[in-house]
């Protein structure tokens, strides 16, 4: 996929962000079920004085919630300015928990510029990489991501698994329409396997990029963190199994 096409995926996705903050805000008020099995392993570190968490694209900070308790140091990071107002807005809080936000886009070319040092604990990519275009670009951000983990620390990140389910079939929406309405057209050549324009809502509404992660490709993004696989599973969704998960760990 080249550059241009890449740019104009993400600017389709900034759009939709900015455009219904509000409305995919109220969507997203409950855990993933996943959740509790990814940090299952982590129950010594977050009872200690401080457990470093790093959201990356973090939307509107419910998995800080998830985690609340005393020591927590999180900080979330989105490009939407939207979402991330409402994290603060209802920010976990409590005695010995910190929250900090940070609006910046690990879209752009260069990931590592958009990402805080570290080291961190637990880094996590929730529902984010389906919106990363391009495979390479993937690898690179998680390659990023990994870089931040703190030794014998954990990187877990979700694969959506949509087109797998037949619920989100109506929602598939036609890259040639969308061409024919646009300014910007997407170049059907630079588009890879998986890749897929999605409406938004329980009717067919705004659209967004979402690119389909299959099997073979979760073992490529798996290897580019260069960290050990020590947990991966399905979950999530009315059949338990819309998210893939990938459990990492840094050597000590």
């Amino acid at each position: 996929m080249n550059a241009e096409t890449r740019e104009r995926l993400n600017e389709l996705n900034r759009r939709f962000y900015a455009a219904n903050a509000e409305s995919f805000d109220a969507s997203r008020n409950h855990p993933w079920p996943g959740w509790k099995r990814a940090v299952a392993r982590m129950e010594d570190k977050r009872r200690s004085e401080a457990f470093r968490v790093l959201d990356v694209g973090c939307g509107n900070g419910r998995f800080a919630h998830f985690l609340a308790a005393p020591g927590l140091d999180y900080l979330g990071v989105d490009q939407s300015s939207g979402l991330l107002d409402r994290a603060k807005e209802k920010a976990a809080s409590g005695p010995g928990i910190q929250t900090e936000w940070l609006e910046s886009d690990i879209l752009l070319p260069s990931p590592g510029s958009a990402l805080p040092p570290g080291p961190f604990d637990l880094v996590v990519a929730f529902g984010v990489l389906h919106h990363v275009p391009g495979l390479a670009q993937r690898k690179a951000v998680l390659a990023e991501m990994a870089n931040r983990v703190d030794a014998n620390g954990y990187l877990v990140f979700t694969t959506w698994r949509f087109a797998d389910v037949e619920r989100f079939s109506g929602h598939l929406l036609s890259w040639e329409r969308y061409n024919d309405e646009s300014a910007e057209p997407i170049a059907a050549e630079e588009l890879e396997a998986g890749d897929h324009l999605l409406s938004f809502g329980a009717e067919p509404g705004p659209a967004r990029y979402c690119h389909h992660c299959d099997d073979f490709e979760f073992d490529q993004l798996v290897e580019a963190t260069g960290l050990r696989l020590v947990d991966s599973y399905p979950a999530d969704g009315r059949s338990g199994d819309l998210n893939r998960y990938a459990v990492l760990q840094a050597p000590g």
